[in-house]
């Protein structure tokens, strides 16, 4: 989940140099552009999945804001921690409820085959982010050695 949120971050640092383009537009094309690929969507399919997919998203999300704490955990109270512990299973618990929903939704519209292959899509996307944040550093870096 950490990892998560600092790649986000680090997408969202690095996707801020676009100028024509919205960091979340960017983040919306290359995980667009991957998953595409990656499931080997036909138009048809792709015209289907992506509302489908956009919705989870923007829910997931949603979710996972509940998740960051009011402030730092070491300046928490205990009620407070246990609190934090409690509503952070029960928002991964919504997570998967929200995952398995969104398997049941896209079996309509997508071969099962397809749909395993979803994690694998993610999984090269965040490569992709962190590929891409890791070239602008290099070039970031020339470009001081330059000067």
């Amino acid at each position: 989940m950490k990892r998560f949120f600092l790649t986000i971050l680090a997408a969202a640092a690095f996707l801020s140099t676009a100028q024509s383009q919205t960091v979340a537009e960017r983040l919306k094309a290359i995980r667009a552009e991957v998953y595409t690929r990656v499931l080997n969507l036909t138009p048809e399919e792709a015209q289907n999945f992506w509302p489908i997919f956009n919705e989870y998203v923007d829910e997931k999300e949603s979710l996972q804001k509940q998740l960051r704490p009011e402030g730092q955990i070491d300046g928490m109270s205990d009620a407070e921690v246990e609190d934090y512990i409690k509503k952070y299973f029960e928002v991964r618990q919504k997570e998967f409820d929200l995952e398995k929903e969104l398997v049941q939704k896209l079996r309509k519209v997508l071969p099962a085959r397809k749909i395993a292959k979803l994690p694998k899509a993610e999984r090269e996307f965040r490569e992709s982010l962190l590929k891409r944040l890791q070239e602008l550093k290099e070039r970031r870096q020339q470009r001081r050695g330059r000067n």
